[in-house]
């Protein structure tokens, strides 16, 4: 498969200045659980980033939506094709960079089941690169799990509190929740970029299956 041709099944992010490896994005508004939050007042989603993000530049707006909109479509049609370039851009970008980590949904969340069954699959095909997959889809989640147990060792799948200060969503082995600097509610680890440049830096908890929560303060 030649780049040109797997970027125009699905693009690939190579990352950005604040994070290591490699990035999926799609769609903002096109996030069934995040859409409903996005109207709800003290939510996360109420606030995102992304949504800002394509709004107010029509290139990246462009470019997710065209992410979203054909990764519905090959998954639905041809999921071992759009799994493929997947595979080829996630372990070329590793291998070009020596830095084995992917974040799944820089921008958007799972569209289905059968989205993060194809996910789990390009998951299984890159043993040796650690993914991560903040989600605030809990139903397909659980979906997925009563189909076909647990993911797979080199997945972490992060179930994200919807409200800002709110717990951690029980039941789940990993989470994520985030919190304001007025109230300072944290909750096991907290993100180190605010105090490092909005980088990650060395930091690889939200990759990090024994980091049972991670707190991203809200900015």
């Amino acid at each position: 498969m030649l780049v040109k041709e797997a970027k125009a099944i699905v693009k690939i992010g190579n990352g950005n200045s604040k994070m290591p490896g490699s990035t999926f994005s799609q769609d903002a508004f096109s996030c069934k659980v995040g859409s409903k939050l996005a109207k709800v007042d003290g939510s996360v989603c109420k606030s995102c980033y992304a949504r800002k993000l394509q709004k107010l530049r029509p290139s990246v707006n462009m470019g997710w939506t065209a992410n979203y909109e054909k990764s519905v479509a090959m998954i639905a049609h041809k999921p071992s094709v759009w799994i493929a370039a997947c595979v080829f851009q996630i372990k070329r970008q590793s291998e070009k960079s020596s830095v084995y980590f992917h974040r799944w949904f820089d921008s958007g969340d799972i569209d289905s089941l059968a989205q993060l069954e194809a996910i789990v699959e390009v998951v299984l095909q890159t043993s040796n690169i650690s993914h991560w997959l903040p989600t605030r889809e809990v139903k397909t989640v659980m979906a997925y799990k009563r189909k076909h147990g647990d993911f797979p060792k080199n997945l972490i799948v992060r179930v994200s509190a919807p409200m800002v200060n709110q717990a951690p969503l029980k039941g789940h082995t990993n989470t994520s929740t985030v919190c304001d600097k007025k109230h300072g509610v944290t909750f096991g680890h907290v993100c180190p970029a605010p105090s490092q440049g909005g980088n990650c830096g060395d930091c690889r908890a939200c990759w990090t299956k024994s980091v049972s929560n991670v707190t991203y303060i809200k900015h």
